[in-house]
């Protein structure tokens, strides 16, 4: 047990409980410690078994009431909701392995490889999701999200239609790309993000993505819509550049969509 970690035995009233156990230790990890080495036990979803509890060890890269932000060994960011958080404590350095990698702020942002999927029904509409960079700002965007170790952009569109969406689909083209530097609860990000296209006969989307921090909602969107709103989308020009490919059909080679 790191210095500094103090065992309750039950873990402190209202630590969420797995199988009728309590974990045996705990010091919440806040943002005090952002930049430390932390290990956070936490409930991830399950398809068969429901919530079941997971660990990731890392860098604490930024962190807030609602969630926990932790780089890995891999580099691979992990958002961690605060409210699905079971233990946590500041560990030590490995002592065989290179430490998690560093950056995250505006000198060094973090570089990150993406996947997202424009998701279109048989009306043309696009699903968008609303994520809270920060709060009180919105931005809407379609589903998708970082890849993991080892992983495809074509895999990683797909994982992302599963865990966000709980559907399967074959994927189109890839269609445009982008390279966006942006904020994210105090940490900053550069993201290389290439998007595919996808068809769906139907979908009635859930209220709110499953497993994701800091989102807000997500719903259909016409072409209508979308040109005409005051909310913020990413990319900025994302009326202009879908009515493109709906006009022309998707494009010869990806195109650049910016910012």
């Amino acid at each position: 047990m790191t210095v500094g970690d103090r065992d309750t035995g039950d873990g402190g009233p209202g630590t969420p409980q797995v199988g009728g156990l309590r974990p045996t230790y705990r010091r919440r990890v806040t943002a005090d410690d952002v930049g430390e080495r932390v290990s956070v036990r936490h409930l991830v979803d399950d398809p068969d078994r429901g919530p079941v509890p997971s660990d990731v060890v890392g860098r604490l890269a930024a962190a807030d009431d609602e969630v926990l932000l932790i780089v890995d060994r891999h580099g691979q960011l992990h958002s961690v909701e605060s409210a699905r958080v079971l233990a946590s404590k500041v560990v030590p350095p490995h002592p065989r392995r290179e430490p998690e990698p560093t950056g995250g702020t505006p000198e060094q942002p973090l570089e990150r490889e993406a996947a997202r999927v424009l998701l279109l029904d048989p009306d043309d509409r696009t699903l968008l999701i609303a994520f809270e960079p920060e709060p009180g700002r919105r931005v809407w965007t379609t589903p998708g999200g970082g890849l993991a170790p080892g992983e495809t952009h074509e895999d990683a569109a797909r994982r992302e239609l599963a865990e966000e969406l709980g559907v399967t689909l074959e994927l189109g083209p890839w269609v445009w790309w982008r390279r966006a530097r942006f904020t994210f609860r105090g940490l900053t990000l550069e993201q290389t993000e290439r998007w595919f296209l996808a068809r769906i006969a139907a979908l009635d989307p859930p209220d709110t993505p499953s497993g994701d921090a800091g989102t807000r909602g997500m719903r259909w969107w016409t072409l209508s819509e979308l040109a005409a709103t005051s909310e913020q989308l990413a990319p900025a020009r994302f009326a202009d550049e879908l009515a493109r490919l709906l006009r022309d059909g998707p494009p010869a080679e990806p195109v650049d969509v910016g910012y």
